[in-house]
């Protein structure tokens, strides 16, 4: 009874928190990768890297931070390496969630053994167990396992198998590219037969029997396939019936799995890319899957979540309308008189929402407002910190859901300040938050009791210290009196 009883005074204890999932490039760090290269460059950084780790020991406690990147584990590690060469200590997150959603690594060191000794915090066979347990309860999702039987296929099938950090540039990863020597040939596109700039069928296979994996975790599979995949007959059978054993296997083993493939192009070799993900809610796992879950959490908690990024791959994360469920959407469509916002996808519904508060749908603001779906909006634990740049894919978002204050929009290097005004809006837009912040947050976030404030609590108390001070005195005066009333009367 007693460890029952202390459970709601635990929760009460953590609320108040702020759990920030930044994307990384261009976010969280506004470096470019290519420029870390060049010595001297980003001389904007070490002051940047200085506020930031202010601003995290400041919060500590009361704001968790974490990366959710379309890196590689192995991508992310290099970079952080490159920035620790410059001399940039950008902190480390409390994890980081690499290749959009995949799997989380949490810190199990400290920035300083990392920038000091050259001890990365994060150790690619130690993913958070926790997030695959539960992937693997809603979809039979066993990455290892799955793993395992693609490699004993590829042995199979005499093919030979090439893992690697990244499919990205032997530049920037050196021997940890999928392209780097003894591994997959970048330009092998250029030996089969080509016209007008078009590769043409063939009978005979040119292309070297390989394929190539990149070190996506547990969550995540992509495989690539050798150039003349799609051109040539006798290649096209052994991959077809390759990649028709795994989608044999994960329907045998009752998973629940979403593939896509990636159409040839100069930007991947002019090689086919398969993508296999776990399948949440019928989509494919994505960044949404941790954000969507944290605002669950917080909404229970008292807590808040701040989504930050600037690209096509944070989309999704920074749209408030990705955070209602699909029974929730049932009861707003029910005795709908806009069944077409409905039944549209998340880009067309953004803009039916732009169009009825510019004025030319009326009856849509109208229903939206009356059956509880801005006011869910409104009321949400979330805020979305956007990354200001032209043309960006996110202006919907932003164009949408700016006027209900729940987008911040910021330069690049500027996240800090974005971070700082979604948690000031939230702690002012919502008492019970604000009143569930430490003290220390608080008047880190909100500053100190405003000065007229502070002189009338103080005048307050002089004039109730005043009263009791007069109060003594007279009571003093009184019974001096009356003793002295009582001394003449006792000598009579």
């Amino acid at each position: 009874m007693k460890i029952a009883n202390s459970i709601p005074y635990k929760l009460n204890f953590m609320a108040g928190k702020v759990h920030v999932y930044s994307d990384f490039d261009k976010t969280y760090c506004p470096a470019n990768h290519s420029s870390l290269h060049v010595e001297g460059e980003n001389s904007f950084m070490e002051k940047y890297c200085s506020d930031m780790d202010n601003f995290l020991k400041s919060t500590e406690s009361d704001l968790h931070f974490h990366i959710t990147t379309g890196r590689t584990f192995g991508e992310f590690e290099a970079i952080f390496y490159l920035l620790k060469m410059r001399g940039f200590r950008l902190p480390l997150p409390e994890s980081f969630i690499a290749k959009n959603g995949s799997d989380e690594y949490i810190k199990s060191g400290n920035g300083s053994n990392f920038y000091e000794n050259g001890i990365f915090p994060y150790k690619y066979s130690e993913p958070n167990k926790l997030k695959e347990n539960k992937i693997k309860q809603q979809t039979n999702w066993d990455g290892v396992k799955i793993k395992y039987f693609i490699k004993s296929l590829a042995d199979r099938y005499k093919l030979r198998f090439i893992e690697a950090d990244s499919e990205n540039s032997v530049k920037d990863y050196g021997s940890n590219s999928l392209f780097s020597s003894g591994k997959l040939d970048p330009d092998e596109w250029k030996k089969l037969p080509s016209r007008d700039g078009k590769i043409e069928q063939h009978k005979n296979p040119i292309a070297d029997y390989a394929m190539g994996s990149r070190k996506d975790g547990n969550l995540k599979i992509n495989l690539i396939f050798s150039p003349d995949y799609g051109f040539c007959s006798e290649r096209n059978f052994i991959y077809d019936n390759f990649v028709n054993e795994i989608k044999d296997y994960l329907k045998n083993n009752n998973v629940a799995y979403s593939m896509d493939w990636e159409v040839p192009s100069k930007y991947n070799h002019y090689r086919n890319h398969c993508n296999i993900t776990p399948k949440i809610n019928n989509n494919a796992l994505t960044k949404l899957y941790d954000t969507k879950a944290a605002v669950k959490a917080a909404i229970k908690s008292n807590d808040m979540v701040v989504v930050a990024g600037d690209g096509s791959n944070d989309f999704d994360m920074l749209n408030p309308l990705e955070y209602i469920e699909n029974d929730e959407w049932n009861k707003y469509r029910k005795n709908t008189r806009c069944k077409e916002f409905y039944d549209s996808d998340m880009h067309k519904k953004l803009l039916y929402i732009r169009e009825a508060y510019e004025g030319k749908n009326d009856v849509l603001k109208q229903e939206l407002e009356s059956n509880g779906l801005i006011k869910q909006i409104k009321d949400m634990p979330l805020y979305s910190v956007i990354i200001k740049k032209e043309n960006s894919s996110l202006n919907e978002i932003k164009d949408t859901f700016e006027r209900f204050e729940k987008i911040i929009v910021v330069e690049n290097g500027k996240i800090e300040k974005g971070i700082k005004s979604a948690i000031k809006k939230h702690a002012t837009n919502k008492d019970s938050f604000k009143n569930s912040m430490s003290n220390k947050f608080r008047r880190y976030i909100l500053g100190r009791t405003k000065k007229k404030y502070y002189n009338m609590i103080i005048a307050a108390t002089i004039a109730l210290i005043s009263t009791v001070a007069i109060g003594i005195f007279y009571k003093l005066k009184i019974d001096k009196r009356y003793q002295t009333y009582e001394n003449i009367t006792n000598t009579k």
